[in-house]
């Protein structure tokens, strides 16, 4: 009996090791591809923008009727909340998650150092994340602010929404170490990504407030938050569950090749991840 009970440990210990070696890689993944946003450069130019957008408006307010010494207090109180905010961003990281909706299809590759190559794709825009978000059971509003207002006699209105799109592809070839229920996946590739975000401004102003609204916006540069990157990575995942569904998690290590990007200088982040459900087969 124990000589029974041997070999039937052997056998199945050969067969987990057989397995590992030879898993099947094929496979689709439902997933949430993600990559990060560095917003240093970003943050760095905050105070040059709202500085500019405050001289674009400046005249306005004195030809409005505030004294000099009013307008003076407004500008010291806008320059203490710009140190709030460069105390507050020295406290947080710098990279932003970017989440996408997309997914993986991997085919096998019957090498001894390669399993497989898979490419990864995913995007979302604003139209997109209202779907979900209605999906889930909660509204976005269209547009984001619609308001007017009446304050001593200076009446308007403002409608201010944003457009945004991004998207992201990425192939990579990896070797996965597989025991039946857990396996780790180690590979490298290459991504390509890109992303724009657009706000949507519509002031409603007396004219005389037409040409310091128009220079405000302009000092603001709302057309220019754009980026896109070339890279490459190195990638380490993980799956749990029965060989042929599992979860799938892995994070990416990125290093950007070549980048584009606008007056604010947003650009692709060092990590990226993919969450989400693999069907094997």
């Amino acid at each position: 009996m124990k000589e029974r009970l041997l070999h039937a440990f052997a056998g199945v210990i050969c067969g987990l090791l057989a397995h590992a070696v030879v898993a099947s890689a094929g496979g689709v993944t439902f997933a949430v591809p993600m990559y990060t946003l560095d917003l240093s450069g970003a943050m760095a130019q905050v105070p040059v923008a709202v500085e500019a957008a405050f001289a674009g408006v400046e005249g306005a307010l004195i030809d409005y009727g505030l004294a000099p010494e009013e307008v003076d207090e407004i500008r010291d109180r806008v320059d203490e909340s710009l140190v709030q905010i460069e105390e507050l961003w020295q406290t947080v990281p710098p990279l932003l998650p970017m989440p996408l909706l997309g997914g993986t299809i991997e085919f096998s590759l019957p090498l001894v150092i390669v399993d497989s190559l898979r490419f990864t794709g995913g995007m979302l825009n604003d139209d997109l994340l209202r779907g979900v978000a209605q999906w889930v059971g909660t509204e976005i509003p269209e547009p984001l602010v619609d308001e007017t207002f009446d304050m001593d006699g200076f009446t308007g209105g403002a409608l201010i929404d944003v457009a945004f799109s991004s998207w992201m592809l990425s192939t990579d070839v990896v070797k996965r170490f597989d025991l039946l229920v857990l396996a780790v996946t180690l590979g490298g590739g290459v991504d390509l990504v890109r992303g724009e975000l657009r706000p949507l401004v519509d002031l409603d102003l007396p004219p005389e407030w037409d040409d310091a609204a128009d220079d405000a916006l302009a000092a603001l540069h709302i057309d220019e938050f754009a980026w896109s990157s070339f890279a490459v990575h190195g990638v380490l995942g993980f799956e749990v569950g029965p060989p042929f569904l599992r979860l799938y998690a892995d994070i990416r290590f990125i290093l950007p090749v070549s980048s584009t990007t606008g007056w604010w200088d947003l650009r692709v982040g060092g990590l990226a991840a993919v969450l989400g459900v693999v069907i094997r087969f």
